[in-house]
């Protein structure tokens, strides 16, 4: 990173930034125009509707129930809002845009708190007092300052001046001054995930286009950079986000943002994308997506997903051999229910035609560091972990593995779920899909892992080449006095389409085994084989005929709309022994 003086040197060349009208660019080649028309559409329908109020009773329901969705729902509808009318105001001309993006900003600066309820949290995880409360900096009031300093780097030049000062008053007084008081640390600066990056990313854009004084610019840069150091720190060298493919878009597609302004603010001099590890987490996008929009959802990840378009192509012009999954998987701008304005406006300002799009269906890549082997092929895709249970956003499922066929996932991980009061707190791991019975690993004696970095698997070895096989000893990973050793292979025989799984269990005195299976879809048995289906493809797990099976159906509340969702659960008991080997075998049919 760079001295307080350094930066100080680079910044004292005034620069603009490549969003300052006029001559700003956003609408060019197929896909930006279909964004443009979805856009509009969406705007002209919210120009008939009232802006969603953010009343005391849904501000404090998450206190009384817990919940979150339904305020978190408004306060992301009128941000949804902010980014249609700014970029429609810059799109196009149509006198309806320019009072509806002003009326939302007067709304937005109107609100008592830009925080989450959620959040209202010291550096020690403790309740804030309520003083702090309108300067607490949490994602989303970083991410709502960095949001209004880029309508008025985009849209300034058509705004009232009453409106576009009472926008900068309220981000300076909400947002910068705070961060600029060395007397108050702030919980996001120790956070090793990408609250790191969100935070550091949005206040470091916000002061490149708001302070014109190099001096306090260079003091806010440093402790931006300082947090980002952080948030590198967090990822290996193999640059894997163990959170899930949302996770690595949103902290490293703020990560990318800040960065990009910062080269353009310094003339070049300071250059993130310089450093071999932002290279790596650059790169890991393409690990995420096994086939067609199917993802890996290890931890908070999701089990099909897209992908930022502007983000993704711009990556590619830094890094040549960064890859870009199918066009067809790219999100639309409006897809995010948070409606992150920074990565909308550049899905459109870095959205290039000519960019290479599409994987290749054979790959294989060993992650070492996050412990993840994936391993694609025409007929089957595995992504099998090893790892530790002491991760960020994570779940105890050491061992586990998903696969998925014609992009869907048939042996499942389903990732995130509904986030509550419960979410991060110590019932996270009662919960079904949290929980190791909600995930395709063995409860040996009926003990389910146990959560913390201490609990982590050993001997772990992975080879890729025309079979990809990742073996581990998980016993470390179970609180169970009498499990000696749990051994675990996973082998993808890609070369006939067959995935192996070969456990290997020995206690002190005889016990029981259950192997589990989950999928989102009804579970079919024939005799030793169970079925495994989706809409477009089936596989079929054949067993040994000792194991007794059982089906049953558990819930979940989905991550998006807190609905109960059903998970399709397969049991292979084993009756109690001093020592279980089972060799199961994966095909498509």
């Amino acid at each position: 990173m760079w001295s307080k003086a350094q930066l100080l040197e680079a910044l004292a060349q005034p620069r603009p930034c490549r969003f300052n009208p006029p001559g700003v660019s956003l609408s060019q080649g197929p896909w930006a125009e279909q964004q443009q028309e979805a856009l509009r559409r969406q705007g002209k329908e919210w120009l008939t509707q009232p802006i969603p109020e953010l009343s005391y009773w849904l501000f404090a329901e998450y206190w009384r129930s817990g919940d979150r969705i339904e305020f978190e729902e408004a306060y992301f509808a009128r941000r949804g809002r902010l980014l249609t009318y700014a970029l429609l105001c810059r799109l196009e001309p149509d006198p309806h845009w320019l009072p509806a993006l002003q009326n939302i900003l007067w709304v937005i600066c109107a609100e008592p708190f830009w925080c989450l309820p959620a959040h209202f949290l010291d550096e020690n995880d403790q309740p804030l007092p309520f003083d702090r409360w309108e300067t607490h900096l949490d994602l989303f009031a970083c991410e709502t300052a960095f949001a209004l300093a880029e309508t008025l780097a985009l849209c300034g030049d058509l705004l009232e001046e009453t409106v576009r000062q009472q926008v900068e008053t309220q981000i300076h007084r909400r947002v910068l001054d705070p961060f600029c008081r060395p007397d108050r640390v702030h919980r996001f600066e120790a956070m090793h995930n990408n609250w790191c990056a969100v935070c550091a990313g949005a206040i470091g854009g916000t002061a490149i286009h708001l302070v014109s004084d190099p001096g306090l610019l260079a003091e806010i840069l440093s402790r931006c950079l300082s947090t980002m150091q952080t948030y590198l720190d967090s990822f290996g060298e193999d640059g894997v986000c163990t959170e899930g493919v949302g996770y690595w878009t949103y902290g490293f597609g703020l990560f990318t943002c800040f960065a990009d302004l910062l080269l353009q603010r310094t003339g070049g001099a300071c250059d993130l994308f310089a450093l071999p590890k932002v290279k790596a987490i650059a790169l890991c996008q393409q690990h995420y997506f096994l086939s067609e929009g199917c993802t890996v959802s290890f931890a908070d990840g999701s089990m099909a997903g897209g992908y930022r378009m502007g983000l993704s192509c711009y990556l590619q012009q830094v890094y040549p051999d960064c890859a870009i999954p199918d066009a067809a998987y790219a999100d639309d701008i409006l897809t995010d229910n948070c409606y992150r304005f920074c990565l909308g406006l550049r899905d459109l300002a870095w959205y290039r035609p000519d960019a290479r799009f599409g994987l290749p269906p054979r790959r294989s890549v060993w992650l070492p560091d996050a412990q993840w082997l994936i391993s694609t092929s025409p007929a089957l895709c595995l992504a099998a972990k090893a790892g530790s249970n002491g991760e960020s956003h994570n779940h105890n499922d050491c061992g586990s593995f998903l696969v998925c066929r014609e992009g869907e996932q048939l042996l499942c991980d389903f990732g995130a779920v509904l986030y509550d009061a419960d979410s991060f707190g110590p019932r996270r791991y009662e919960r079904f899909a949290h929980a190791t019975r909600g995930h395709n690993v063995a409860l040996p004696a009926g003990q389910e892992q146990a959560a913390g970095p201490e609990y982590r698997t050993r001997n772990v070895q992975a080879e890729c080449g025309q079979s990809d096989r990742l073996s581990m000893e998980l016993a470390g990973c179970y609180n169970c006095p009498t499990l000696q050793s749990y051994r675990r292979s996973i082998c993808h025989h890609a070369e006939d389409g067959r995935i192996t799984v070969e456990d290997t269990l020995e206690f002190s005195q005889p016990e029981s085994c259950r192997e589990v299976f989950v999928s989102s879809q009804p579970i079919r048995l024939e005799q030793s084989r169970a079925i495994f289906s989706s809409s477009r493809a089936q596989a079929e797990l054949v067993f040994p005929a000792g194991l007794t099976p059982r089906l049953l159906t558990e819930h979940y509340a989905d991550h998006k709309t807190g609905q109960p969702t059903a998970a399709y659960v397969l049991h292979l008991d084993a009756q109690p022994a001093l020592r279980h080997a089972f060799s199961l075998v994966i095909r498509g049919i």
